[in-house]
């Protein structure tokens, strides 16, 4: 018996220390075409990063180690693949972090998708797809999707309430490209039918004669059961303000969204279309329409309205 007992202590305590390793990816490839962009030829082409995509293909590898006590280790790295050449993009990698889950909370460093993101995500209609209407008309707050060099603190789920607050050091900062420190945060309740994100991010300094304030966006959904509505008000980096709003229907393996983003800063309104079919619990195959308006954001908003579609398949595996 006591034999018996020293081995289940040994076998428990080596399982304690076991990490578990978990690698995994998504494989998206779509038939797309952009139109009304001068200069931009309108053919079809094949898009496997674009915002014609559900998501971007990409792999990944995540390490869980358990360290005993509550206690758990998390390193995780990813990276996207184009899947029309077989390239990866190394210089850029959507994920590198490292973090310590405790019973107060989850601490975590590196790059990582911010918590204006998250906030953003918890009731975006889409699931953060690259063809999001809300997504490309207002950045994820108008902060971008991911910060590097970020510390972040994230509090246990309590009744279904949530936050994390991250931050970059002022060196750190500047080495992303910027002028000095950057907090972002969130604050994010999702139980039931009901799902709340605020998002809130704010640069220490700025370039001159650029905002001060800080940006932010409060959006929620709510699943009817037969359909399910979300929308959000929003007020990104810059002059770009606004709102959100617009509905999901699931029919059996279908899946209908209509969105609705509408930058009243610019008088811009993006337009989503999406019709989705899952093949399997890992496969859907889906089709898109977005009218970006006043598109060429680059340097600023133009007076073009752009129009994109896509035809693919998404795997999750």
């Amino acid at each position: 018996m006591k034999k018996t007992l020293i081995a289940l202590a040994v076998l428990a305590a080596s399982t304690a220390s076991m990490a578990q390793v978990t690698l995994y990816g998504v494989a998206d490839v779509s038939l797309g075409a952009i139109g009304n962009v001068p200069g931009v030829k309108s053919d079809l082409s094949m898009k496997t990063n674009d915002f014609s995509n559900d998501g971007n293909s990409r792999w990944g590898i995540k390490v869980v180690e358990d360290l005993g006590g509550g206690m758990k280790a998390t390193a995780q790295f990813e990276q996207n693949i184009d899947y029309s050449t077989g390239a990866t993009d190394t210089t850029s990698a959507r994920y590198a972090y490292l973090a310590l889950d405790t019973g107060i909370g989850r601490i975590k460093a590196g790059r990582t998708l911010s918590p204006s993101f998250f906030g953003v995500a918890t009731w975006e209609l889409t699931g953060a797809a690259n063809f999001t209407a809300v997504g490309n008309q207002f950045g994820w707050a108008g902060g971008g999707s991911r910060n590097s060099r970020e510390f972040s603190y994230t509090t246990p789920n309590m009744g279904g309430f949530s936050a994390s607050l991250g931050y970059v050091t002022e060196l750190d900062g500047i080495e992303n490209g910027g002028l000095g420190s950057k907090f972002d945060m969130n604050a994010i309740y999702a139980a039931g039918p009901l799902a709340v994100g605020l998002s809130y991010w704010k640069d220490d300094k700025v370039a001159a004669g650029k905002s001060t304030d800080g940006n932010y966006a409060l959006g929620a959904s709510y699943n009817f059961g037969s359909f399910i509505v979300a929308g959000s008000f929003q007020d990104a980096a810059g002059t770009s303000t606004g709102y959100s709003l617009g509905a999901s229907v699931p029919m059996g393996p279908w899946k209908f969204t209509v969105d609705v983003a509408q930058d009243t800063g610019f008088d811009d309104t993006d337009y989503l279309l999406y019709a989705g079919y899952s093949l399997s619990k890992r496969t859907t195959a889906y089709a898109n329409y977005r009218r970006d308006g006043k598109s060429g954001k680059v340097g600023g908003k133009s007076a073009v309205d752009a129009d994109l579609y896509g035809v693919g398949v998404r795997m999750n595996f």
